[in-house]
């Protein structure tokens, strides 16, 4: 009895649920590898095709990505240039600007005396000479106000404006930001462009991934029917297809990243050689572990669902499931 009872536990292991999913599993991905290897040509066209919709919307995100960094790296955020009345002595300019500091969106004050502001003014403009003859300085006190990261706005940087004017022993106040709105509306146009082509090119990853799993069903349609007659379930019959277009939008991600990694490689000597006109060296930047991790997880994502969408459906048009 006690051997009959151990020849009859394989049995139960084999029959129990999770080694029958394993084997499910298998053998749907066992169908997926034989019908791209019987279908080679085809596959590959698929998943260039979806490799190029994906390269589109990331090299986007990378110009954009670069662009940016740039932009901060060549163009600082403006800062507040505050010009002090000559009359004020050197404990009224000291607490001017300590008022100034305790703005919460204030982050530091730099301050030039007169005698300072006369040499870089000397220094920048080369009319020391000239300078030189006049009987007295013409030039203010001046306080540079840096604001703090999230301060680096236009609006709150204009309200400061409009706030420390009004301060008593204050002549005037600088804020020269044209050039800060152009270059902020200019990344935000890109960012937009970035996300309209991501979204297309997510819609024709979807429709290509959705084409080529309705063409394999109707290609393996007898099967399906065969399948059915035998008491195949619903989710054993769809997990090949669903198994299909996650293949093919791992794969195509990689072939993507691949892709995009030339294009980096192909148009950073051209940067550089275009950033050291502009006196200073700027590289370009890939894309990092994370940001490619997330590439592959969401083409495969949506590889899963396109082909549960189009398995679904064009099962009950052709009336099989």
């Amino acid at each position: 009895m006690l051997v009959t009872s151990r020849k009859k536990n394989p049995q139960r292991d084999d029959n129990a649920f999770f080694p029958r999913w394993i084997r499910q599993i298998k053998y749907a991905w066992q169908n997926v590898f034989n019908d791209c290897k019987q279908h080679i040509f085809a596959t590959l066209l698929t998943i260039i095709v979806i490799a190029i919709s994906i390269v589109l919307p990331t090299i986007s995100y990378l110009l954009w990505k670069n662009a940016n960094e740039a932009a901060h790296q060549w163009y600082p955020t403006p800062n507040l240039t505050v010009y002090l009345d000559k009359s004020l002595t050197q404990q009224e300019t000291d607490t001017l600007v300590s008022n100034i500091k305790q703005y919460p969106e204030v982050a530091d004050v730099v301050y030039l005396s007169r005698e300072q502001t006369l040499e870089e003014f000397k220094l920048w403009s080369g009319f020391s000479e000239a300078i030189d003859l006049l009987d007295e300085n013409p030039l203010p006190a001046v306080a540079i106000v840096i604001p703090k990261e999230e301060a680096k706005q236009s609006a709150i940087l204009h309200a400061m404006q409009t706030e420390i004017v009004q301060l008593k022993g204050v002549s005037d106040v600088r804020l020269d930001d044209s050039w800060f709105t152009r270059l902020t509306a200019l990344t935000d146009m890109v960012k937009a462009i970035a996300w309209t082509i991501a979204i297309f090119m997510m819609i024709a990853v979807s429709l290509v991934i959705g084409n080529s799993i309705r063409l394999a069903i109707f290609a393996r349609r007898q099967t399906i029917i065969v399948m059915q007659l035998i008491g195949a379930t619903e989710g054993f019959i769809l997990r090949p297809f669903l198994y299909s277009g996650m293949f093919n939008g791992f794969v195509s991600a990689v072939v993507a990243l691949i892709l995009s990694e030339i294009f980096i490689f192909q148009i950073e000597a051209i940067i550089l050689n275009v950033s050291s006109v502009f006196g200073t060296i700027f590289t370009i930047d890939g894309l990092n572990w994370d940001e490619a991790l997330f590439i592959v997880l969401l083409s495969t994502i949506i590889g899963w669902l396109s082909a549960l969408v189009a398995t679904k459906k064009y099962l009950k048009m052709t009336h099989i499931a």
